[in-house]
């Protein structure tokens, strides 16, 4: 039996706990958009101001890092799959099918509650908005397609899982090298690694002009996601990487808390004229690689221990973050225009971006087999998900390529054993 059989249906509860973290993350960091100073967004409160942009700066650096670093974390407990057909299968199904379907039914509303605020004809039912204009609702490489809005992520992880899949089943050898290769290598050193290649990317400033994550042309994107995800995967199973994480989690955790209070402190400067904005952008760059390794210490930490909660959670968190922004913004449609004090209008932001959404799966979606399908889920609720803490070396966690069903067009490239 190879390495992986075994483990086909375990988990690490540190992985759902970080998973569940990020992705309720991103929901706050939506929320915290409708009061930004430095632009529009979807819909802006009367109470925008600089202050939410401090609190945005808090979460930018690294809050998508964490979403494709735990990606290709739990991809790499995938990758016990009979084939790459059966693994690629597997991946559609999840990720494509909640990406469709979020484009299709959830994002649509986003844009039609707001036609008035665009200039756009708000006369219009919604029948017709949904086939007349929704499809065509962005302008990308001289077509239109519609907004991806929230779930633009997912075809990401989709095309990623994919290379990674072809890698794994195709170069057994060379992706066992690679993980000794990462297993070689200090977690520390990973981390200030990662801090240099942000800040090369925050500096350089390659990001994608056009505003929207549109997969061909986010060059920035894939020079920051793509590397963390193969990351991701390659120390998935590596307890050497979880332990030496642990040994330096205090003097990360010390540096990230430094690092975040001087990239506040240079984006005031920023914001009020005193200095230019790369400095801010060099220092966001090292924040965010600390923050994002000084949250994956604190996951293996404190969150490796699975719960009732936490199986709950896990499953919630997908249909509940694809939803919210939906939620979100209707409720905000509703309510900006009336100008309460901010407390309260942010607590009934805050409050139906993450109930209406919960109500909603667990009422509609967690037992409701095509409904879970629609929303990236198992079709069927799983009574329980047995948990592992912790994972084998890695050094020994390739498995033998006699036990593989290689793909036959990398043939001309393996080595023989």
């Amino acid at each position: 039996m190879h390495a992986d059989t075994q483990s086909a249906a375990t988990r690490r509860a540190d992985v759902d706990h970080l998973r569940v973290v990020a992705l309720a993350l991103l929901i706050v960091y939506h929320v915290l958009l409708i009061y930004t100073g430095r632009e529009f967004w979807r819909v802006s409160s009367v109470h925008h101001g600089y202050w939410a942009d401090y609190l945005l700066n808090v979460l930018t650096p690294w809050r998508m890092s964490l979403v494709f670093l735990i990606g290709g974390i739990a991809v790499r407990f995938m990758l016990s799959r009979p084939s790459f057909g059966a693994f690629v299968q597997e991946r559609a199904a999840r990720l494509l099918t909640a990406f469709v379907f979020a484009v299709v039914v959830l994002v649509p509303p986003q844009r039609f509650v707001r036609l008035d605020e665009l200039g756009a004809n708000a006369q219009q039912d919604y029948l017709s908005y949904l086939l007349h204009e929704a499809p065509f609702a962005v302008s990308y490489m001289g077509a239109h397609v519609p907004q991806f809005a929230h779930a633009w992520f997912l075809p990401y992880l989709f095309a990623y899982s994919v290379l990674i899949g072809a890698f794994w089943w195709g170069a057994p050898r060379a992706f066992a090298a690679m993980q000794r290769g990462v297993a070689r290598v200090h977690a520390g050193v990973w981390a200030l690694g990662t801090m240099a290649w942000f800040t090369f990317l925050e500096v350089a400033r390659l990001q994608n002009q056009q505003g929207e994550h549109l997969f061909l042309s986010d060059f920035q994107a894939h020079m920051k996601f793509l590397p963390l995800f193969i990351f991701g995967v390659l120390i998935g199973k590596n307890a050497e990487f979880s332990r030496q994480l642990g040994q330096v989690k205090f003097p990360l955790w010390a540096t990230a808390a430094t690092l975040m209070v001087t990239s506040g402190a240079l984006e005031w400067m920023f914001l009020h004229n005193a200095l230019t904005d790369t400095p801010w952008l060099a220092t966001r760059g090292l924040y965010g690689g600390a923050m994002l390794f000084s949250v994956l210490a604190f996951g293996n930490w404190a969150l490796n221990r699975p719960s009732v909660a936490s199986r709950y959670a896990a499953d919630a968190i997908l249909p509940i973050y694809l939803m919210h922004q939906t939620a979100l913004i209707i409720t905000a449609d509703l309510i900006i225009a009336r100008a309460w004090p901010l407390p309260l209008e942010m607590a009934v932001l805050l409050s139906a971006t993450t109930l209406l959404p919960l109500a909603a799966y667990q009422l509609f979606v967690r037992h409701t087999p095509w409904l879970r399908f629609l929303f990236g889920l198992r079709p069927q609720l799983r009574a329980h998900a047995p948990t592992e803490p912790g994972a084998g070396d890695p050094a020994n966690d390739a498995e033998p390529a006699t036990d593989r069903k290689r793909l036959s067009f990398l043939a001309p490239w393996r080595r023989r054993a």
